[in-house]
């Protein structure tokens, strides 16, 4: 699993100033559990044996409350392909270096992008970005 950068303006957001204390721990263990196009697996059961194997005090209904609350934020866009539910950061190419020729998950486009429990049309503004002072 290759590095991950987390620039210091994470630190000003507004979006992940709006998450509370479990949500915001939760999006910075997606962004290092994430494949190379920061695609991943949005079972929440999966989701939490992946991000918190070792506290045994977190529910699933906490982490499965946490991804709709970080997609609400825009932190993360869900989608499903063939039944199964996807996610992945809006922002990763912004943030990330893509070293692997081919994501292990599919892409958004392959699938329905669903928000809210709702399908919606991938023309719309289905991700807010997370604003930073940096250039």
């Amino acid at each position: 699993m290759p590095n991950r950068i987390i620039k210091s303006s994470i630190c000003s957001s507004d979006t992940i100033d709006s998450l509370n204390w479990f949500q915001e721990v939760m999006f910075y263990r997606l962004i290092v559990n994430c494949d190379d196009y920061g695609r991943m697996d949005a079972r929440p059961k999966l989701l939490k044996s992946m991000l918190f194997p070792i506290k045994e005090r977190i529910t699933i209904k906490e982490v499965e409350d946490a991804l709709q609350k970080l997609a609400d934020a825009g932190c993360v866009v869900l989608y499903e392909v063939n039944g199964k539910p996807y996610l992945y950061l809006p922002s990763w190419e912004v943030h990330q270096n893509i070293r692997a020729k081919k994501s292990k998950y599919p892409a958004p486009e392959e699938g329905k992008i669903t928000y809210n429990c709702k399908q919606m049309n991938t023309d719309e503004n289905i991700c807010k970005q997370m604003n930073t002072d940096e250039n």
